[in-house]
């Protein structure tokens, strides 16, 4: 029995809240899991110095803010991640996920009157001429009246990634009935496929306006009428008032990529023109003139916000440039850099990268949160900018897509986008592994180890080179000539330096590659025999296997789906085969394949697809199978589900996570009897019994 070197959260459950019925007659195994997937964040051994709870961020965040009406409650969203809430000013912060099926949103607005009621821009995440491709994306205006407990969507509408962090919602009040509701009723929304859109209702149902531009990137209150409004838009600048459109904006040497003014001088109006630097209206927007400053002129800004109490309190930052926010307390005439960044030393690189939204708090102007776009970390200043300090507690991202587990509570986590992470107690701390990039990036698609080798696909999203390390991890050379998705990566089991990469095969430990005859996507437990795909026609594929390490290979079993629909590909010691794919699961046991899908206890999503991204098994209990759903081009999938008969009855197990999660992969540790998932909100991890108690 192998010992745990974590102490396991959460108790153990009833079979009967676990499984159905007929799983009951079929299966008598209890208690195979805990009940709770526990957050792994990565934190640093300097965070956990400070008793800080730590938080890796990691996730594109588009938008932040406080709720008006009580400020010690805030909002973030990001890209892949949905929404967040915090309930301590923006020091820490916790997922919102239940019902909220987008992938994230690109914009957030709280009610100025009541915290608990937010409206998000849901979406993919993508600019828009990717994310048309996806004709059933599942994009629109999300709605919460609970604080994000449970999420509706009330219309159906696009919205997509764009430089700039500006507002596409916007709350109106009456200027004669402020702290006098409950809830306002009047609500702005910036569409990318409809124009502006404006609700009566506090966002309850929605209907077109005059104003059919679907560029428009930022939104104001304009203080000068009653019920008037400013647009950026990427054909300048605009006041909508009785359903006309009006441009305003005299003077501006370029469209506006942002604005920002204040209720506490409502005629100041300051404007972001990227390259063109900063401009500023005294007449509510009607005619502008720029700011001198050479250091605005040198950098593209994109992002500007002003505190709602101090109109001279500004706040700035540009895209792609790697510098900090700044910000100016004398309208924009001078500026300056933050004199610290992180001075606590927690964060190791802020990672200062991409357009950033800010949140200036409402009542205190020398207060405001920021996120570092490149690395998502949450920072807060509360000395108006002098020094930044870390307030991402709990906001979690980083996606894992694999692990390598070295010794006993030593193991590397690969991520998405962020490279590798090394952790040497279990998970408690961790430290950024340095190593070359390839064709600029880090992300992992898949990696191995054995000894003092380790072998990973790692480069760009797509075509990836290899990184090998012959020195257990302390240093990495890139194999950058070749090329492939690299979505397989082995060690052979009992022959030291041989390693499958893919279509490449090495026998001294990646040190040399040559090319096989197939690409190889799994291995027998055993390594006797190798496993690839065969494109028979464009909806049916082949299963074939190797006995003699890919030189040749034989047909295994056919299959009614295309190559690209398995996404996954496992074997189990008894040599059944268990594939992921897009219509659910299929086992195959010596020439047979059968099918598991919602038939079987694999539940559709919430779109209706049996899209199933990942699957694995326990080494120690290989009748105890996970798999992770997704929902590629809709939304979020519908979590995790477990198996305790090895894939033939199939059960949810996302217990206290959201069933509206995208699970990426799936990984046991062979030290300890621990399954990790990789998803958006981070890594989470739940222990198991490698022998379930029998039922009594």
């Amino acid at each position: 029995m192998k010992r745990r070197v974590f102490i396991k959260i959460g108790t153990s459950f009833l079979l009967s809240m676990m499984f159905p019925l007929r799983l009951l007659a079929a299966n008598s195994k209890v208690n195979a899991v805990d009940n709770f997937w526990a957050s792994i964040p990565l934190s640093t051994g300097r965070m956990k110095e400070l008793n800080m709870a730590g938080g890796d961020g990691f996730q594109y965040v588009h938008a932040l803010a406080y709720a008006p009406s009580k400020p010690n409650i805030a909002y973030l969203s990001t890209d892949q991640s949905g929404v967040w809430r915090s309930t301590d000013g923006g020091k820490s912060w916790a997922p919102k996920f239940r019902g909220f099926f987008a992938y994230g949103a690109r914009s957030i607005a709280v009610d100025p009157y009541n915290p608990e009621t937010v409206i998000a821009a849901g979406f993919l995440g993508y600019d828009r001429q990717r994310g048309m491709k996806y004709p059933k994306r599942y994009q629109g205006i999300i709605l919460t009246t609970d604080g994000g407990e449970s999420w509706k969507m009330v219309r159906r509408t696009d919205f997509f990634k764009q430089v700039s962090k500006g507002d596409l919602i916007l709350f109106q009040p009456p200027t004669n009935e402020r702290g006098l509701q409950s809830r306002c009723l009047r609500v702005w929304c910036a569409s990318a496929s409809e124009g502006l859109l404006e609700s009566r209702d506090g966002g309850e149902s929605w209907h077109q306006t005059q104003c059919h531009d679907t560029e428009i990137h930022d939104m104001a209150l304009s203080m000068d009428r009653e019920g008037a409004i400013l647009l950026a838009s990427r054909k300048g600048l605009f006041r909508y008032l009785n359903d006309t459109m009006t441009p305003i904006g005299a003077g501006l040497p370029a469209p506006p990529r942002s604005i920002g003014n204040s209720p506490a001088a409502p005629q100041f109006v300051y404007a972001a023109m990227g390259k063109k630097g900063v401009a500023v209206s005294e007449d509510y927007g009607k005619s502008f003139r720029k700011l001198p400053s050479a250091y605005l002129w040198s950098t593209d800004i994109t992002d500007i916000y002003v505190s709602p109490v101090n109109a001279k309190k500004i706040y700035i930052r540009a895209d792609k440039s790697g510098q900090p926010p700044c910000s100016s307390d004398d309208g924009g005439y001078t500026w300056k850099k933050p004199g610290s960044i992180d001075p606590e030393n927690v964060l190791g690189k802020p990672g200062f990268y991409f357009s950033s939204p800010f949140a200036p708090h409402p009542t205190k102007p020398e207060t405001c949160l920021h996120v570092t776009n490149g690395r998502a970390r949450i920072i807060r200043t509360e000395n108006g900018g002098e020094s930044w300090h870390f307030s991402g507690s709990g906001f979690t991202g980083a996606r894992m897509v694999d692990i390598i587990f070295l010794a006993p509570g030593r193991m590397i986590f690969c991520l998405t986008d962020h490279g590798l992470w090394e952790t040497r107690d279990n998970c408690l701390t961790f430290r950024e592994v340095r190593t070359p990039r390839i064709d600029g990036a880090k992300s992992v698609s898949s990696a191995s180890a054995r000894g003092k080798h380790i072998v990973m696909g790692f480069g760009q999203w797509g075509k990836k080179g290899l990184l090998v390390s012959h020195n257990y991890g302390k240093s990495f050379s890139e194999t950058s000539q070749l090329r492939d998705r690299f979505y397989f990566v082995c060690f052979h089991p009992t022959i030291s330096e041989l390693v499958y990469a893919g279509p490449f095969l090495s026998v001294n430990g990646g040190s040399t590659w040559r090319r096989m005859s197939q690409t190889a996507r799994a291995l027998s437990t055993d390594g006797k025999t190798l496993y690839a795909i065969w494109e028979a026609t464009g909806k049916q594929c082949e299963i074939l296997s190797s006995i003699d390490h890919g030189e040749s290979y034989r047909p295994r079993v056919k299959l009614d789906i295309p190559e690209r629909a398995i996404l996954d590909i496992k074997i189990t010691p008894r040599g059944v085969v268990l594939l992921a794919t897009t219509r659910g699961v299929y086992r195959i046991e010596e020439q047979s394949a059968a099918h598991r899908d919602y038939r079987h206890g694999l539940r559709r999503d919430f779109f209706g697809t049996m899209y199933t991204q990942c699957i694995n098994y326990a080494p120690d209990n290989p009748d105890l199978v996970f798999a992770g759903r997704r929902a590629l081009g809709y939304g979020n999938g519908n979590g995790v589900f477990m198996s305790i008969d090895n894939g033939k009855i199939w059960r949810e197990a996302n217990f206290n996570l959201s069933p509206g999660m995208t699970v990426f992969s799936i990984k046991f540790d062979p030290f300890a009897s621990f399954v990790y998932i990789g998803t958006s909100y981070g890594t989470y991890r739940m222990g198991y019994r490698e022998k379930p108690q029998a039922l009594i």
